[in-house]
């Protein structure tokens, strides 16, 4: 017998080889060695969205290393061809979702965004330049990278495993994934039990369970359980629970919570102010980007005199809800009802009944309701929306001329003779103006301010900064559309009988230089928040001059206007009239911070407090803080249960 023979048949003799052994221990290193770089990969885009925006722990990488295990072994299992092919599209849709996320992180500021936002896109592409220019050169370079890391593995894309009981040991990391994801909010949420102890009625209300499940803010949750997490926890909350048969059913719960919530405020209170403006005719005119700063006896006169002389709303906030800044304020200065925190388009609504929008009051209590604007009626769909709001016509004026540059002039409303005699209509009417000004950019070569320098030449160069050369000037625009309003009004003989009521969408967060910006405005770095404040007027040859101080938000608009109308209703809205004496006053933003009688506290994940300003020295309580803190998560849950419930609907007029 050989040596060889023997050997097979000795009992002590093991039965692999050491050759063999060493061939299998090769291909184990090089199959892990491959699987790790799919992990690495992908989890480099969830380091990418920690470096670029700081989230509170290092819970939300654990959440993506989590992610990563499972997405690494799908594409490792897979054939070569298939694999570099489900690694592109989950690589680049995933990485690009997270480079935008961060991008609009640092054009809003502590905001991201939500996967229905992405219906919006195609409304800011004109100002995509603007915004890309504004980016950090960290942003560039981590974007490029990350980018540039996906290209290079599809290029040199590893081999794959070749036996399927290979690839079984892929269930390990996938079964720790999901192990993980599943496990990893149970461990948040104890820190609600250190933090509260007992379930008070705050503690349900701003937890961070709350924060998980009810997801008003996503960078709040984003802050919990990272980029990967937070987009699962997106598609399924927004975009596929909705369409669940559980979903339907819950509305008709959710418009008992909005009268139970009417019921425990109480009804509005007849004040001095009541019907003050009563049978006038009512111009509503949204300022686009017309912040605060730029309102100055040299740059702004008329709108400066109108303010000083009339009802001036010193502390009047415009947050930003949804995903869209200027269609959130005029959606909620229409309906009293701010943009949904769950980023949904607008017109997902365009078929509730919006009996309740200050077009749909004026309209019913015998009023002519028109909107004019310079846009195309698809974009942000006013052509479709503002009808469906109580408007009879959105009047574009790009269908009255072919003068591309008279567009860039808001009193074209008034040069041209079809639209000056449709807004100077037999009354009672009720006009409704978006001006076009004072929108970003603010540079010299924006089409905008490059026409407004052939106006006023003297503005380039007057305040030694470009952008706070076109801001100014962009706003000496506006004032003129005022100017004119007025002049035209007395030249028809409406202007005793008129009264204008002046708001702005949002403050001018296209200004690149954040430093310039805060200074301008007054305002520290830590309580940048304040930025929300915009000008907010009331103005008639006899409204009383009066300055309001009291803490007021753009859902508190459309009961103002009625309250000073005279107008009765049944419908009962989010907001509340400013005058009213049992309205304290407040500002709630999405992510539960608020502003109220010179107390500003912010909010992060978990309902942890902390008060960054206490103007009139009131006493802070814990009782006062915890009460407010579950006021503002009420007010966010009631604003997008109005529009999921259509609960206008429901009310009989």
């Amino acid at each position: 017998m050989s040596s060889d023979a023997q050997e097979r048949k000795s009992p002590f003799s093991f039965p692999i080889k050491k050759e063999q052994w060493l061939s299998l221990l090769e291909k184990i290193g090089m199959g892990t060695v491959r699987y790790l770089l799919f992990f690495v990969m992908f989890f480099a885009v969830e380091v990418y969205a920690y470096i670029l925006l700081d989230p509170s722990d290092l819970m939300s990488l654990a959440f993506g290393a989590c992610w990563s295990a499972i997405l690494a072994s799908i594409v490792y299992a897979l054939p070569r061809l298939a694999g570099r092919i489900v690694f592109g599209i989950l690589y680049f849709v995933l990485a690009i979702w997270t480079v935008a996320q961060v991008g609009y992180y640092q054009v809003f500021g502590d905001k991201l965004m939500w996967i229905t936002t992405a219906f919006f896109a195609g409304e800011g592409a004109e100002f995509l330049g603007d915004v890309l220019a504004s980016f950090s050169t960290l942003w560039w370079i981590l974007s490029i990278l990350l980018v540039a890391g996906g290209v290079v593995v599809i290029i040199w894309f590893p081999k794959p495993m070749k036996r399927l009981y290979s690839r079984l040991f892929l269930l390990i990391p996938v079964f720790v994934g999901i192990l993980g994801i599943a496990t990893l909010p149970e461990v948040i949420f104890l820190r609600d039990n250190d933090i509260w102890g007992t379930r008070s009625e705050y503690a349900q209300s701003s937890s961070y369970r709350a924060t998980y499940n009810t997801m008003y803010d996503a960078k709040n949750v984003y802050d919990m359980v990272g980029m990967y997490q937070l987009t699962y926890r997106d598609i399924w909350k927004n975009v596929i629970y909705p369409l669940t048969p559980s979903y339907r059913d819950s509305i008709q719960k959710e418009v008992q919570q909005i009268n139970d919530h009417f019921d425990q405020r109480g009804d509005h209170t007849d004040n001095e102010m009541t019907g003050m403006f009563a049978g006038k005719n009512v111009v509503l005119v949204l300022m686009e980007s017309m912040d605060d700063y730029m309102i100055t006896p040299e740059d702004t006169p008329t709108l400066y005199r109108m303010m000083g002389e009339g009802i001036n709303f010193t502390q009047f906030y415009t947050p930003g809800y949804g995903s869209a800044r200027t269609i959130n304020s005029e959606f909620c200065m229409n309906t009293g009802i701010y943009l949904p925190t769950t980023g949904k388009y607008v017109f997902n609504y365009v078929t509730n009944d919006w009996k309740q929008s200050i077009a749909s009051q004026m309209t019913a209590n015998g009023y002519t309701s028109e909107v004019f604007h310079y846009n195309s009626p698809d974009f942000y769909s006013r052509g479709v929306f503002e009808p469906a709001m109580g408007y009879r016509t959105y009047n574009a004026y790009e269908y009255y001329t072919q003068d591309k540059d008279a567009l860039y002039d808001d009193c074209l409303l008034f040069d041209i003779p079809e639209l000056s005699e449709l807004f100077f209509r037999e009354g009672p009417t009720f006009n409704t103006i978006i001006t076009r000004s004072a929108h970003l950019s603010y540079v010299y070569n924006e089409v905008l301010s490059y026409w407004g320098l052939k106006q006023y030449p003297e503005y380039r160069g007057k305040y030694g900064s470009q952008e706070e050369d076109c801001a100014r000037l962009k706003a000496r625009l506006v004032d003129d559309m005022f100017t004119r309003l007025l002049e035209e009004l007395e030249a028809k003989g409406q202007l005793d009988n008129t009264v204008i009521i002046g708001m702005t969408d949002h403050y001018t967060y296209g200004y690149k230089n954040v430093e310039e910006m805060l200074a301008l405005s007054g305002v520290s770095e830590d309580l940048s928040i304040l930025l929300e404040k915009t000008p907010c007027f009331v103005w008639s040859t006899d409204c009383p001059q009066m300055e309001v101080t009291k803490t007021l938000n753009t859902a508190d608009l459309v009961p103002t206007m009625l309250n000073l109308m005279g107008f009765k209703t049944e419908c009962r809205y989010l907001g509340q009239d400013a005058f009213d004496p049992n309205y304290v006053g407040y500002a709630i933003f999405p992510n539960g911070d608020w502003i109220s009688d010179g107390v500003i506290c912010q909010v992060g994940a978990g309902g942890d407090m902390k008060v960054l300003a206490n103007d009139n020295g009131k006493t802070l309580t814990q009782e006062y803080l915890e009460g407010m803190c579950v006021t503002a998560n009420q007010f966010i849950h009631i604003s997008n249960l109005l529009l999921t419930s259509d609960y206008y609907s429901t009310i009989d007029e």
